[in-house]
């Protein structure tokens, strides 16, 4: 019960975010090509943000208001994201760090590569990562609702919880932005 409140408490916040609740879907930018042409090539980030119930918004926890990193999606089929917090402290030694400077590069660090398939009709980008920067990560499947800005712009946006430090977990709408490598 508890479980299904959630999810439609989830739902509604999304269609919040995605400006749906007036009866209409927004207007979204319609590339001349294939939205699988639209995505190839390179994208840098622009920001990271999530919104809270309240409406109050962060940058996305680890990377910071600043954050750096870049999207590449390849004719083939495969795609590499990056993203990193900038200011991380450097390791004292150029090629080898000690363990406590090895376990903080983690920190303020995303990092995957695999396969990517687009969902056109659900408007959902699939990326599948094969290498990941966490042992966790590769064999999973990772939905990214995406929505066109321009020609050169674009956004992933969708809904999730976040971990607080008392345990519990607050619903947030996420959105990732990137904008196209020239």
């Amino acid at each position: 019960m508890l479980t299904a409140i959630a999810s439609i408490v989830l739902t509604l916040l999304a269609a919040l975010a995605y400006g749906q609740t007036s009866g209409g879907a927004p207007v979204e930018y319609q590339p001349k090509g294939s939205i699988r042409e639209y995505f190839l090539g390179a994208w840098k980030l622009v920001s990271t943000e999530y919104e809270y119930s309240d409406g109050h918004t962060t940058p996305y926890p680890g990377l910071g208001p600043d954050a750096a990193g870049f999207l590449m999606y390849t004719p083939s089929g495969h795609m590499c994201a990056q993203l990193m917090k900038p200011g991380r402290p450097r390791w004292s030694e150029a090629n080898t760090p000690t363990a406590p400077e090895a376990a903080s590069a983690l920190d303020g660090f995303i990092s995957y590569c695999g396969a990517f398939e687009i969902r056109e009709n659900e408007r959902i980008m699939i990326h599948r990562p094969e290498t990941a920067w966490s042992p966790n990560y590769p064999g999973t499947t990772q939905e990214r609702p995406y929505h066109l800005v321009n020609r050169d712009r674009f956004f992933f946006r969708g809904a999730g919880t976040e971990k607080q430090k008392d345990g519990t977990d607050v619903p947030v709408i996420w959105t990732i932005t990137w904008e196209r490598l020239k």
